[in-house]
């Protein structure tokens, strides 16, 4: 008489209890992008060209304001320099005789 071997019968028991795994492959789609067209890039152009300009006149203004202020703070330090003397564009009446 055959022997039985007990673990193969445990083997085919749980060979046909198992479903065959086959794996899930889960691909993850990005959110679909906004069209630009020419008129998006000229407004964008636009907007970081005005920037530019304001940022522009902001710095100019502040740095002519500082000339100005220098030059005054300048002229209020040297008061006997030639520069300050005021000329007389006339002349000054002759003496009656």
């Amino acid at each position: 008489m055959p022997t039985r071997r007990p673990w193969y019968n445990l083997t085919v028991l749980f060979a046909q209890a198992t479903q065959p795994m086959t794996p899930v492959i889960v691909r993850m789609v990005d959110q679909p992008t906004k069209e630009i067209g020419i008129g998006d890039i000229l407004m964008g152009s636009v907007g970081i060209t005005g920037i530019f300009l304001i940022g522009a006149a902001v710095l100019g203004f502040a740095l002519g304001g500082l000339l100005i202020l220098f030059r005054r703070w300048q002229a209020s330090r040297d008061t006997e320099s030639p520069a300050n003397e005021t000329f007389q564009l006339t002349q000054p009446p002759r003496p009656r005789s």
